[in-house]
């Protein structure tokens, strides 16, 4: 049977109120001694408080709302560690939910949330192009629930809460002149959906560094994936026929999948082909080849964005919205080398 206040005050020998008083976090007249004989009789007996109930009473709720898009990459699930540490922490709960890139059932999932009594919101999906309409019309729902949101972009939230951003054509540009200034000019790309922002971002990065170095833009070194490994597998292949002596993967997990590939046509990294990745998840150091990548600091962004939201629902919004960029930094490992100039 589930333990209640009603079991813990007969077992503590005192009335159900001040179990109640216990709890709360404010003053209150029960002393220090018995308030943590209380505690200690509630963590001994596996109590678990009614959150919903007490978010009703106290009129102060700490459920926080999250819409992300996909938990099954490397990245984002290390994103949402991070913001689900700090939450927990503060003593906030995560109401998580994730929504595909069509939005199917969007509009049930935000009514859900809704009737969650949230304190706050986090839009951690990324930003696409032409934005779809559903994505659009549930973000002016959140809008209009008056809550403070943070956001992995800006996408134009208008409420009080924080975007935090990454420079991602910084990164594709930093990743990409590594690759040119070690001799390579037949650079391959793994990208990401185009669809996606920041896809475009790292793609606008290689174009500059190309531009910057003289060489023409080539479509047919662009190999549109997915953010997946498959997508990096099946990448190899069409840019080694397209004579790539280096490839720029636009994250990590791909990157491993190029790996994979290699291994199959017995291709040697970095003898005769250079990988670089972009997100510096982990394993991407402990691989038998070190993986070349630009760092992300994917776990301080999830705490940023938790600190700043709780920080904006406990000033009751009487913050202004702001925004945090953060900035690339390459790692140079064992996967990338300098081409020998031919004789």
């Amino acid at each position: 049977m589930k333990v209640t206040i009603k079991d813990i005050a007969r077992e503590c020998g005192v009335s159900i109120s001040t179990v109640s008083l216990a709890f709360s976090d404010k003053e209150s007249r029960i002393s220090p001694k018995t308030k943590a004989h209380i505690l200690e009789v509630a963590r001994r007996m596996n109590y678990q408080p009614n959150r919903v109930a007490a978010n009703l009473a106290s009129k102060q709720s700490k459920w926080i709302g999250m819409i992300i898009n996909d938990l099954r990459n490397t990245h984002i699930s290390s994103l949402f560690m991070a913001i689900d540490h700090v939450i927990q922490t503060k003593g906030y709960s995560l109401i998580c939910h994730v929504l595909s890139d069509d939005f199917a059932n969007g509009h049930e999932v935000i009514r859900n949330l809704i009737a969650s009594n949230l304190a706050g919101f986090i839009w951690a999906k990324p930003y696409t192009y032409p934005e779809n309409e559903d994505s659009i019309e549930i973000q002016k729902i959140i809008e209009q629930m008056e809550l403070p949101v943070a956001a992995m972009d800006d996408f134009g939230f208008k409420t009080p809460g924080v975007n935090v951003m990454f420079d991602y054509q910084k990164a594709g540009y930093l990743a990409t002149k590594h690759l040119l200034d070690s001799g390579h000019t037949r650079i391959g790309c793994v990208t990401g959906p185009m669809n996606y922002k920041v896809t475009q971002e790292r793609l606008r990065g290689y174009q500059e560094a190309l531009r910057e170095h003289g060489i023409e833009y080539n479509e047919n070194l662009v190999y549109t994936g997915n953010y997946a490994m498959k997508s990096g597998r099946e990448a190899l292949s069409y840019l080694l026929g397209q004579r790539a002596t280096a490839v720029f993967s636009f994250n990590d997990e791909m990157a491993f999948g190029l790996y994979q590939s290699a291994r199959q046509y017995r291709i040697k990294i970095p003898e005769d082909l250079s990988v670089m990745g972009c997100d510096n998840v982990p394993f991407s150091n402990v691989l038998e080849v070190p993986l070349s990548t630009v760092h992300v600091p994917i776990d301080e962004m999830g705490r940023i964005i938790a600190q700043e939201l709780i920080k904006t629902i406990e000033e009751k919004g009487n913050v202004k919205r702001k925004t945090i960029l953060y900035q690339p930094k390459l790692l140079l490992r064992g996967s990338t080398r300098k081409l020998q100039a031919e004789a």
